[in-house]
Parts: C-alpha cells; sequence; structure tokens
C-alpha cells in the first residue's frame, strides 16, 4: 500500500490547511446539552494522519481528522465509561472509553487529504489505527468503524 508523506501505522499530528466549512455535521450530547462541531471546529482541533488497513477489500488508505479523544474533551465527555455513536443511515454503535485511551481512535473527516462525501462515507468516519496493533484486527472491532457519524451521546452503564 502507498502511503501519504507522514502516514505511518500510528496516527501522526500533521500540518494541513483547515477546512473552512462552518456548517454542522456532528452533534456531541452529553448530560449538560448538546453541542454542534463543523468540520472546520473539528479540524482546529488538531489533525492526525493514519496509513491503516481496514475489514473492507479496497477501502484502506490513509486518513486525516482529529482524534475521537480530543473532540469528546472538547465536549465534555472526556469521563465518559462509553459513547454511543449515530450513523445518518441510522446505524448505532457503542465505543467504550477504553478504546479511544487505548489507542487513538480517529474521527476521520478526509480520506488521502480530501474531504469526504456522504458517498465516500463521510463526512465523519471512525477509524481505528488497526495495523499499530494486532489486537484491532479482531472482528470485534469491525462494527465500531462506524461512516456518516451525526452523532455522539454519552452513554451511562
Amino acid at each position: 500500500m502507498q502511503t501519504a508523506a507522514g502516514a505511518g501505522p500510528v496516527p501522526v499530528r500533521v500540518d494541513l490547511p483547515l477546512s473552512k466549512d462552518d456548517r454542522a455535521v456532528l452533534v456531541v450530547q452529553t448530560g449538560a446539552g448538546a453541542r454542534s462541531f463543523s468540520l472546520a471546529q473539528l479540524e482546529a482541533l488538531g489533525l492526525y494522519r493514519v496509513s491503516t488497513s481496514t475489514f473492507w477489500p479496497g477501502d484502506e488508505g490513509v486518513f486525516e481528522g482529529p482524534l475521537l479523544a480530543d473532540v469528546l474533551k472538547a465536549a465534555g465527555l472526556d469521563d465518559a465509561a462509553e459513547v454511543r455513536v449515530s450513523a445518518l443511515d441510522g446505524f448505532t454503535q457503542q465505543i467504550a472509553r477504553e478504546d479511544w485511551t487505548r489507542w487513538p481512535v480517529m474521527l476521520a473527516t478526509r480520506k488521502k487529504g480530501q474531504p469526504m462525501t456522504t458517498r465516500n462515507k463521510g463526512p465523519i468516519r471512525i477509524v481505528y489505527p488497526r495495523d499499530m496493533d494486532p489486537q484491532l484486527a479482531d472482528a470485534r472491532y469491525r462494527l465500531r468503524w462506524v461512516w456518516l457519524v451525526k452523532q455522539i451521546e454519552g452513554v451511562s452503564r
């Protein structure tokens, strides 16, 4: 697999021109209320790049976006035990705190430097650094790669 400069199995911070798109694309629901984020606001939290395989043939590549941990911190959910991620198509998946504290899970906003559209699983997509840790190749992580992400909310256990 060819990779972009600075891409590897572990996400690295990159300095790219930030999105200027100020339309709300993500709602993060906390006990204190909801916070909306635009692509510009998400990317302003810091952009990371990772080159990784995925569970789907032809889907591997170089992804960029903020870390899930940084987004949750900005929204006030950094202490959540678990979050529920909801997609535009109605799919939902719960992700335990252990995932975003153990691995640099990304909320990808770009693939190969280009903004992702709904046609290519965007505008936001959960990406695990699958090639960073052999454990992430386990099928139980497959459903946690949510695409078409529209909302994240804290879950009480």
